[in-house]
C-alpha cells in the first residue's frame, strides 16, 4: 500500500483509542494508544524510517506491542486490535466524538439505541426527533447536540495545520526532488501558517510537467490519481488526505506563489493597486495594461517591487494593514524560531508528564535553549496528581542537583497555578515567593458567563506572583469552544499589571490567537510562546506558535522568552516594579 506518513499513523491510532473508549475498555489500554498518537505526531523522523531500521523503540510510549501494530499500520493500514474493535463498533462513530457535547457514553447510546454512527445520521435523528425521545435526553441536551453538529460542520471537517503542513512539506520535498522541477513549495493558508487549514495545496514551477504527472503516479505517498492535466492534479495520499497541486512555468513562478498564498481580500487589494498602477496581477504573472508587456516575475519579490511594495511575509497577508505598512516602509520585523531563549512551560513525570527533568533538559540543550521552565500542575488539580508542598520540595531539589552540575540549560522552578471561582491560585504568598515563575491558567468553568470569567482572570492578574496568564481562553481547536472572556478588558490589565500573555503553542490549543496577539502587542503587552509540552519531543512544537505569533504581528521584542536569561527574569512581574 502506499506509505502513510505520521500524522495518519497518529490517527488511525487515536481512531483505535477512541473505539475502545466507546467500547468501554480499560482505561490504560485506549490512553497507551493516545499517549502513542501524540508522540508519533511530534516525531521529527517518518515512522517508516524508524520501522525499517528496527528504532520505533526509541519513541517515548512505544513498547514492542506498539511497535508491532505501527509496523501493521504501515503494512496494511490496521492491526488485530483495530480489527477486533471495529467487528463490534463502526470505525465512523468516532467521528461522532469530534462534535461538542459527544463523549464516549453518549456516542455508545446512541448507537446502541439508534444506530447512529455518523454525523449525517446523528442530525437526521436530531431532527426527526428520536434523539429527544432517548432517556436523560433532555430539551437542553438535545438543542446543545444541534449546535455542536453545526460547529463540527463549520470547523471539525478542517485540519490542524500540524497534520496538514509535515504533509505538505513532506510531498513537496518529494517533488522537488523530480527532474525538471524548480521550485516546490506548499502554499495557501498552510503557507500563511494558519491554525486550521481546508485544503493542501502544492505550488510547482517544472520545465517538464508531463514528466511530473508521471512521476506523482509513483510516489509512495500517493494512494490514487483523482484528476490530472498539464498544469493541475488531485492525488490523494494514504491517509486518505487529497492534495491540490498545481504547476507552472519557472519565468511565472513569483506571480502564481504569490496569489496562490495571499488570502482572497489581501490578493483583490493587491489586484486594485496594480489596476490603478496600468498593471495588472493574476497567478499568470504581471504584465502592463497598455499594451499587455510581460514583466518580471520570477520571484514574489518582483511581483511586489513591481506594485512599489516591500514583500510582506506570507502570514500576514490577510489584508490586515500588511499592505499600507509594505508601502510606507513599516512592515515590522517578525519574531522567528531561532529567536526564541527558552521555553516556559513543560511539565515532567511529577504530574501528567511523561518525561524527567533530566530528559527535558536534554531536549532543550538540543533545541539550543538558555532556559526551560518545569511547570508542573499545581496541587488543586488533583486529577493529575497536582503537586503539594513536599513534592514541590523534593523537586525544587531535584532542579538544584541538576543545575549545579553546570551544563545548562538552566532549569527553572515553575508552576502552573490553577483559576478558581474568585480569581485566587494555589498556595499561599510564601510559597508562590520562591518559584522562578508562576503561570495561572483556568482549567474550569466553561460555559461561565462572559463577567464571571473575565473577573476571574483580572483578579488572577492582580496577584503579585502571577507572571503569566496560560492558555487563556482554553480552547481546544476543532472540539472545544473558547471560554467567554472581555478579551480587551483582560488585555489592558494585562499591561496595567506587567502580566504576560501566553501563546501556547500546542497544535490543537495554539491559544491565543493571532487576533487576541495582535491586540496585546499593539497595546503593549508582553507574550510569551511556550509549548504546554507533556513529552520532551512535544517541545518541537514551538514552531507552531511562534509562527501564530507571527501571524499576530508580534516582533521579537514583544516575546518574553525571545530574552537572554537575565533580562527574561528581570522583566518577570515579581522581579520589577509595576
Amino acid at each position: 500500500m502506499a506509505e502513510l506518513d505520521n500524522a495518519a499513523v497518529a490517527r488511525i491510532l487515536e481512531q483505535t483509542a477512541d473505539l475502545l473508549e466507546i467500547a468501554g475498555a480499560d482505561k490504560y489500554r485506549y490512553l497507551a494508544y493516545r499517549t502513542a498518537a501524540r508522540n508519533v505526531r511530534s516525531w521529527p523522523e517518518d515512522v517508516s524510517t524508524l520501522v525499517s531500521e528496527g528504532r520505533l523503540t526509541e519513541i517515548p510510549g512505544v513498547g514492542a506491542k506498539l511497535a508491532a501494530a505501527i509496523s501493521s499500520i504501515l503494512g496494511r493500514g490496521s492491526f488485530p486490535e483495530l480489527d477486533e474493535v471495529s467487528a463490534v463498533l463502526p470505525p465512523s462513530l468516532v467521528t461522532l466524538m469530534q462534535i461538542p457535547g459527544v463523549g464516549p457514553k453518549t456516542a455508545r447510546v446512541l448507537y446502541d439505541s439508534l444506530g447512529v454512527s455518523t454525523v449525517d445520521e446523528l442530525e437526521q435523528a436530531l431532527g426527526d426527533g428520536r434523539v429527544a425521545a432517548l432517556p436523560g435526553f433532555g430539551a437542553a441536551t438535545v438543542q446543545s447536540l444541534k449546535e455542536g453538529v453545526e460547529r463540527y460542520r463549520r470547523l471539525g471537517e478542517r485540519m490542524l495545520l500540524a497534520d496538514a503542513l509535515p504533509l505538505a512539506e513532506k510531498l513537496a520535498s518529494e517533488i522537488a526532488a523530480v527532474p525538471g522541477v524548480v521550485h516546490a513549495e506548499p502554499a495557501g493558508s498552510i503557507r500563511r501558517r494558519k491554525e486550521t487549514v481546508g485544503d493542501v495545496d502544492i505550488l510547482v514551477a517544472s520545465t517538464d510537467p508531463f514528466g511530473l504527472a508521471r512521476a506523482l503516479r509513483q510516489m509512495p505517498i500517493v494512494a490514487d490519481v483523482l484528476a490530472s492535466g498539464e498544469a493541475f492534479h488531485r492525488l490523494q495520499t494514504a491517509g486518505g488526505i487529497e492534495v491540490d497541486v498545481r504547476v507552472v512555468a519557472p519565468e511565472t513562478w513569483g506571480a502564481a506563489l504569490q496569489h496562490f498564498t495571499g488570502s482572497a481580500a489581501h490578493n483583490v487589494a493587491l489586484r486594485e493597486r496594480a489596476k490603478k498602477m496600468g498593471l495588472k496581477v493574476s497567478e499568470y504573472g504581471l504584465a502592463r495594461r497598455s499594451d499587455g508587456t510581460a514583466l518580471p516575475c520570477r520571484s514574489e519579490d518582483d511581483v511586489y517591487r513591481a506594485l512599489g511594495l516591500a514583500t510582506p511575509p506570507p502570514e500576514i497577508r490577510e489584508d490586515a494593514g500588511e499592505i499600507e505598512a509594505a508601502e510606507s516602509g513599516r512592515l515590522p520585523r517578525l519574531v522567528e524560531v531561532g529567536d526564541i531563549r527558552g521555553d516556559l512551560h513543560v511539565h515532567s513525570v511529577a504530574t501528567d508528564g511523561r518525561s524527567t527533568l533530566a530528559q527535558i533538559r536534554d531536549r532543550a540543550r538540543d533545541l539550543g535553549y538558555e532556559y526551560v521552565a518545569i511547570t508542573d500542575h499545581a496541587e488543586r488539580l488533583r486529577m493529575v496528581g497536582g503537586l503539594d508542598l513536599p513534592a514541590l520540595e523534593r523537586q525544587w531539589e531535584e532542579i538544584d542537583r541538576l543545575n549545579a552540575d553546570g551544563q545548562g540549560p538552566r532549569l527553572l522552578k515553575g508552576i502552573e497555578l490553577n483559576i478558581d471561582d474568585a480569581g485566587q491560585v494555589d498556595y499561599p504568598p510564601e510559597v508562590l515567593a520562591r518559584f522562578d515563575v508562576c503561570i495561572a491558567s483556568l482549567h474550569t468553568g466553561w460555559g461561565q458567563p462572559r463577567e464571571v470569567a473575565t473577573a476571574r482572570v483580572l483578579a488572577a492578574m492582580e496577584n503579585p506572583h502571577v507572571d503569566v496568564i496560560g492558555h487563556l481562553t482554553g480552547r481546544i481547536l476543532r472540539r472545544r469552544e473558547p471560554i467567554s472572556l472581555d478579551l480587551e478588558a483582560v488585555v489592558a490589565k494585562a499591561v496595567e499589571t506587567g502580566t504576560v500573555l501566553e501563546l501556547d503553542a500546542y497544535p490543537d490549543r495554539l491559544d491565543i490567537s493571532d487576533v487576541v496577539v495582535r491586540m496585546a502587542v499593539e497595546a503593549g503587552a508582553l507574550i510569551s510562546v511556550d509549548t504546554d509540552a507533556h513529552e520532551a519531543g512535544q517541545m518541537a512544537f514551538m514552531r507552531y506558535g511562534v509562527w501564530q505569533a507571527r501571524r499576530g504581528w508580534a516582533r521579537r521584542e514583544d516575546v518574553l522568552n525571545a530574552r537572554p536569561l537575565e533580562e527574561m527574569l528581570r522583566l518577570l512581574k515579581r522581579n520589577r516594579r509595576v
